[in-house]
């Protein structure tokens, strides 16, 4: 029997300048899952990942591409295990920014974990081995109407765009806050122009103009490269960065992750899907809380959690699972709502057999546990939703008032059956 979940989930995994020097040291202290992990990507990559993410005179290192990358996907997919493990509530979606969309199809089953680091290693070579032919680079830019900077770009004048210089949008990730890519005289000309309309450019400390036409060498070879892997339907409904549409098979996947490179993110249309779809809850899945950032730059209809630390699990806990002191309350409400129904139902044999046998039994439990101030567990309460859910089929009342019910004796939130 399913039981619909009280809160709509995405999770959002992070691209590459969310690395740092001790980025979740805390949960590979706390839990086993977690070490496991970035052990086994390791030994994928042949890094001594600890050494790298957790010692100071190590920052040159770490923030090298094709190091960045792998560890980022490996970081943010420890912190996804953590969570199943801990929470155990799926998404509804998952998406990823940049790179993070590798991390966001391994979550959902569509690549396995050692072939997603080293795909990403592949892909960090190509991008690295193009950019180097090219003098180029990445920008972002704050406070100005995308709008106005799109018009910019695609209406740039002959002083910018002299001798095929060129320079695009490469990421849409709020009403005003994109990233440009290009030559870098001509993203250098665009910025002065940008900056005379009141926005503030910030350079990327990247090495080349990603997600723009300049990077049409890396998206062949990355074609090339993803042919030669297995992918499998996704679990969860994962959306793609190039076009803000969900992943509608296994086939989609070379595409999707070729042209990434060459389009810009789609970061801001994919975060209104998720609000056209109710979605109300994000999480950050892996170090530091950039996405989280975003979100808020986008709407405050989406509340987001990261988990970068042992606390930040603790909140997302408090804030989607019923806790074990409420478990007798649950059970209580339970017997509330099976009475406050109205039934529906003209046989009495079958009501006295389907409703009132079923609610006697669950009441004798409960009052049983308030008498000798007992704790109920977690089956004892998925036993009294799942007796709910029957005792309202049972009195038919309207398939589409359950998941009210449901949701009004969990006070909202979920317990991970």
């Amino acid at each position: 029997m399913k039981i619909e979940a009280g809160k709509k989930i995405a999770f959002l995994f992070p691209g590459v300048g969310s690395q740092y020097i001790g980025m979740s040291k805390s949960l590979y202290d706390s839990f086993k899952i977690f070490k496991e992990t970035i052990e086994e990507a390791g030994d994928v990559l042949k890094i001594d990942l600890p050494g790298m993410c957790f010692s100071p005179g190590k920052k040159e290192e770490l923030d090298k591409l094709e190091n960045a990358q792998a560890i980022l996907a490996a970081f943010s997919m420890a912190s996804y295990r953590v969570y199943m493990q801990e929470i155990g509530i799926p998404p509804l979606f998952c998406l990823g920014h940049s790179l993070g969309e590798y991390s966001a199809l391994c979550s959902a089953g569509v690549m396995k974990f050692p072939d997603t680091l080293k795909l990403v290693r592949e892909r960090g070579a190509a991008v690295s081995e193009t950019a180097a032919g090219i003098n180029g680079t990445m920008m972002w830019v704050i406070n100005l109407e995308v709008k106005v900077v799109e018009e910019v770009c695609g209406s740039a004048d002959a002083s910018i765009k002299a001798e095929g210089q060129e320079v695009y949008i490469s990421a849409y990730d709020s009403p005003t806050q994109a990233s440009i890519s290009g030559h870098t005289d001509a993203l250098m000309k665009t910025a002065r122009v940008l900056e005379q309309k009141g926005a503030i450019v910030y350079p990327l400390k990247l090495s080349g103009p990603f997600h723009c036409p300049l990077m049409k060498g890396a998206a062949e070879k990355m074609k090339g490269i993803l042919q030669q892997y297995q992918f499998e339907t996704p679990a969860y409904t994962v959306i793609a960065n190039r076009d803000a549409q969900p992943y509608k098979d296994a086939g989609s996947v070379i595409d999707n992750l070729s042209l990434q490179l060459i389009s810009p993110i789609r970061w801001r249309t994919s975060i209104e899907y998720l609000l056209e779809q109710g979605v109300d809850i994000a999480i950050e899945m892996g170090p530091k809380n950039v996405l989280k950032f975003l979100m808020q730059k986008n709407t405050d209809a989406i509340r987001v959690f990261t988990t970068d630390n042992d606390r930040d699990l603790e909140a997302i806990r408090s804030e989607l699972l019923v806790p074990e002191d409420e478990y007798l309350k649950v059970i209580g409400r339970c017997l509330g709502a099976a009475v406050s129904t109205k039934n529906r139902n003209d046989s009495e044999e079958e009501y006295q057999e389907r409703v009132i046998k079923p609610y006697r039994k669950i009441e004798s439990f409960y009052n049983d546990c308030v008498a000798k101030n007992g704790r109920p567990g977690k089956e004892d309460v998925k036993e009294a939703v799942q007796t709910l859910l029957a005792i309202l089929e049972a009195k038919k009342v309207p398939l589409k008032e359950h998941g009210f019910w449901v949701n009004r004796v969990l006070g909202n939130k979920m317990l991970n059956f």
